[in-house]
């Protein structure tokens, strides 16, 4: 029986990883470093922007600027200020969904609380946030949710993780929690479908408004 639903924030929550993946491209950009938006959300969706940086500095041998996060989440935080909003069918969502719930993230804490705050969901969770700030490894790891669900109260098999990424379903299936994979705001849908199902996900939506019937039977 699930008790408790942890939602991954960019890209389940609030549709920001367009702005992550151009933020991400300028940066490297300015350091020599040319990705398309397919490439970075092939290889990179999900995983910490330190993560990225450290893959690409072994990659390219060569060191990237220390204070290239601290200016990622800058320029984030003014785009979102022009335009972030929740994914659609988020809110409506959320007042019908009587399980309590929290958020797993791979960014910063920061960063989170100003875009549930900019987008109205921050009455939704309040400080029920899990970053990577607050665990030793980030996703693909089991870490983060397995705080989230401690956390909550709940051991990690009752509680049911909402991902799109491939990193963060990783990391909700090691720490031993039930997932259901969302598609709707990805680059590519279908593909995107296709690879959560890989993993074992049999429930993958592409609706916001199609998760309280696809939690309905676990519930059960």
């Amino acid at each position: 029986m699930i008790s408790h639903v942890i939602f991954d924030c960019d890209g389940v929550l609030i549709d920001s990883e367009k702005i992550s993946m151009d933020v991400d491209i300028a940066l490297l950009r300015e350091n020599g470093i040319d990705m398309t938006e397919a490439e970075i959300h092939h290889r990179f969706v999900g995983t910490t922007f330190e993560a990225m940086v450290t893959e690409l500095e072994r990659e390219y041998k060569r060191p990237l600027p220390p204070n290239l996060a601290v200016r990622k989440d800058g320029m984030m935080l003014d785009l979102y200020r022009r335009g972030l909003k929740p994914v659609p069918g988020v809110i409506p969502m959320l007042h019908k969904l009587a399980l309590p719930k929290s958020i797993g993230t791979n960014g910063p804490r920061e960063r989170a609380m100003a875009a549930l705050h900019m987008t109205g969901l921050e009455p939704f969770f309040g400080d029920r946030l899990t970053t990577y700030e607050d665990v030793k490894n980030g996703k693909p790891a089991p870490d983060i949710y397995l705080l989230a669900a401690q956390r909550a109260g709940f051991k990690p098999a009752r509680c049911l993780v909402v991902e799109d990424s491939v990193t963060g379903a990783t990391s909700a299936l090691a720490a031993g929690c039930k997932v259901i994979g969302f598609a709707g705001v990805a680059h590519d849908p279908a593909g995107k479908e296709k690879e959560l199902k890989k993993l074992g996900i049999s429930h993958v939506i592409h609706d916001m408004g199609e998760l309280l019937d696809a939690i309905s039977p676990i519930t059960a």
